[in-house]
């Protein structure tokens, strides 16, 4: 028999990010919406490891404010400032510092395949993706009437 229990995201991430820092790796189950189309809520899976660096289109977990936690890409950095966007989100941004970047991503776990960030599948979900912001408001208005 197979047992689940839920924490407070605070007091979870709190914990995956020590156990990160000590070089582990951590499996979360995606909750909500924000990374849908690619990532759907309570389906799919990351794999997060700690950072090392970070660049514009990773998608990373990070402490937007104090235990608010959300899982999106980076769409810009400026100095030492990071802007984030969810890919299902179509102009809502957020905003940490590189300071508050907790993990970056090893691996996607979608429909029980795993995809590398680096992988050409992966980058090419992710190039057109971001290249079709204008669009993202009719596009994920289709997905969630006839693909959901």
């Amino acid at each position: 028999m197979s047992h689940s229990i839920e924490l407070p995201n605070d007091v979870f991430l709190q914990e995956v990010r020590r156990l990160l820092e000590e070089g582990h790796t951590a499996t979360l189950r995606v909750r909500g919406n924000s990374m849908r189309p690619f990532l759907e809520d309570r389906r799919d899976s990351i794999v997060l490891t700690a950072v090392t660096h970070v660049c514009v289109g990773d998608a990373v977990l990070a402490e937007t404010e104090p235990g608010h936690y959300v899982f999106h890409r980076i769409i810009s950095i400026d100095g030492d400032k990071v802007t984030l966007m969810g890919d299902g989100n179509v102009g809502r941004t957020e905003h940490c510092l590189h300071e508050n970047v907790v993990a970056n991503t090893h691996s996607f776990i979608r429909k029980g395949k795993t995809y590398s960030p680096e992988g050409s599948t992966w980058r090419r979900y992710s190039w057109w993706w971001t290249r079709l912001l204008p669009f993202r408001r009719y596009l994920l208005w289709i997905y969630r009437h006839f693909f959901i």
